[in-house]
This record gives structure tokens, sequence and C-alpha cells, in this order.
């Protein structure tokens, strides 16, 4: 299922599990002088949604504008504004079952696409699986 998650959240929401990367975090302030943030990405959404609405086992996928103030390196494909697309599963499930299902859905996404070969790569952190792809 997909869940629709606000560009904005407190400030406080996501400079807590940013840490150093809170510098990238876009801020503002709402017409009542409370600090809001543009989605850096999304995953705190994500989880904050799940925390308010009582859900403990779901599956899902999102894909979504994420907003970074970075240096922009448009030659690398990197922008302030971008689409990453999430699946994310969250729950009691068995081990490394979700990653081998985030994978299985890469790899039928590209080769429906028909591109041609590719090759996927894997990075693990903090119990996320994130995959970049290249031909």
């Amino acid at each position: 299922m997909t869940i629709d998650t606000p560009v904005f959240e407190l400030k406080e929401t996501l400079t807590g599990k940013y840490g150093e990367d809170s510098k990238l975090i876009y801020d503002l302030k709402d017409q009542g002088g409370e600090l809001l943030s543009l989605r850096y990405d999304l995953t705190v959404p994500f989880v904050r949604y799940l925390a308010m609405n009582k859900i403990t086992n779901i599956k899902r996928y999102h894909v979504a504008k994420v907003y970074r103030r970075d240096n922009p390196a448009m030659t690398r494909g990197r922008y302030r504004e971008f689409y990453p697309c999430d699946f994310d599963t969250a729950g009691q499930y068995d081990p490394m079952i979700p990653d081998a299902e985030c994978l299985k859905i890469v790899h039928e996404i590209l080769s429906e696409l028909e591109l041609g070969d590719f090759r996927i790569k894997t990075y693990s952190r903090w119990d996320v699986c994130s995959v970049w792809c290249s031909r």
C-alpha cells in the first residue's frame, strides 16, 4: 500500500534523527512562529505516521519529493529537490525477508523497463537497506 505523508514536519521531529545532516534541512517558520522543516527523506514522516496511528505491521511504498539544502551537483544527478522511492517494512518478519522483497521489487521494475543490463548494489546502515542501480 502507499501512504502519503506531509511535506512539512516540526523541526524538532527531524533534527533529532539526522544529527550532522540536520544542517541540510530547510527550516521555515509559520505565521505563529512555530519552527517547521521540509522533509529530508521519507523515513521520519513514515515512522511518525506509524506511531500516531498505532500501526505495528505494514509494508508500503512511497514516491514523493524531498528537499536537501545542499550544493547541487547536477552533473551527478544531485538536486535540492528530488523524488526518492521508498519500500518500507515495519513489524516482525523473518530476518532478511523484507530486504529480499525490496531487491525483488527493484529487479522486477528494472526488468520491465527493459533498460538493458543493470547491477543492483546495496548499502545497509541503521537497519535500513538502500539500493542503487547502475547500467
